[in-house]
């Protein structure tokens, strides 16, 4: 999307959506393997979801490390899992530590019995997901990553411009969000290919999205990330500004739905 995906606001909206559609499973086969109060770093941690939805599945509460590149971000992320945290103590926290760090440098210090992420291995690049292979592989640490885009969108009903429109936004995925040129709806697939080549075992769901016609807000913001998105890269812009005008109009009825394609990737290391 756009510099806007990474706001408060954003992260906010699409934080049921996320939620609803994870993989419980991964989820469930990750606590099983990990010890009792494990210590776990989410990278690129948002708002704090990722921790918010695993913690319930876990079978003791765990040490956190919040990890994010934006102070800000990551000072919101505290106040909201603290927010979160009391009002489910039973999932909260034992320690919870947030911690400012550029993933372009480097990964975080350990030890770790997990690392989890969430909507982040789309962004980046393929030199980095090499790179959090072998982090991952020299020290037999388990990786869920989630929501990572597939390259799968249905808008329902269909536009005749919904093709095109969606092949733009696929070449913007691509182009270079910070960390080199992107892997988009490739990543998933990549990682899971890099970490089986160092003896993880590898499982993957879908966990797509799915936003109904009266879910106006997520829906407007998807319409006008995707326009955004698609004029750089189309050679007429002009004809995704009507595809733009076309489905704002339809959100605004509410004759218009939407599902993204994610995948959910566990890779448990050897002997786990």
């Amino acid at each position: 999307m756009s510099e806007g995906s990474f706001s408060p606001d954003w992260l906010r909206l699409r934080e049921p959506f996320d939620h609803a559609a994870r993989s419980v499973a991964l989820v469930e086969r990750l606590a099983a393997v990990l010890p009792d109060a494990p210590t776990l770093v989410d990278l690129g941690c948002g708002l704090g979801s990722d921790l918010r939805f695993v913690a319930p599945h876990l079978s003791s509460s765990a040490h956190w490390t919040l990890v994010d590149h934006d102070p800000l971000l990551l000072h919101h992320a505290a106040a909201s899992v603290e927010a979160w945290s009391a009002a489910h103590p039973a999932h909260a926290p034992r320690t919870l530590t947030a911690r400012t760090l550029d993933l372009r440098t480097g990964f975080p210090d350990g030890p770790w019995d997990a690392v989890v992420t969430q909507a982040l291995l789309d962004l980046v690049s393929e030199d980095w997901l090499v790179a959090l292979a072998d982090w991952l592989s020299e020290r037999s640490v388990p990786l869920l990553a989630a929501l990572t885009v597939d390259g799968r969108v249905d808008w329902s009903p269909s536009h005749p411009l919904d093709a095109e429109v969606q092949a733009a936004f696929r070449a913007h995925q691509l182009l270079d969000r910070g960390f080199g040129a992107s892997p988009g709806p490739r990543a998933a697939q990549r990682m899971a290919t890099l970490l089986a080549e160092r003896g993880f075992t590898i499982s993957i769901e879908t966990a797509d999205w799915q936003v109904p016609a009266n879910a106006t807000d997520m829906l407007r913001f998807m319409v006008d990330g995707t326009a955004g998105a698609a004029r750089v890269t189309h050679a007429e812009p002009s004809r995704v500004d009507a595809w733009h005008a076309q489905r704002t109009a339809d959100v605004s009825a509410t004759a218009v739905s939407l599902t993204v394609g994610h995948l959910d990737l566990l890779a448990l290391p050897p002997g786990q």
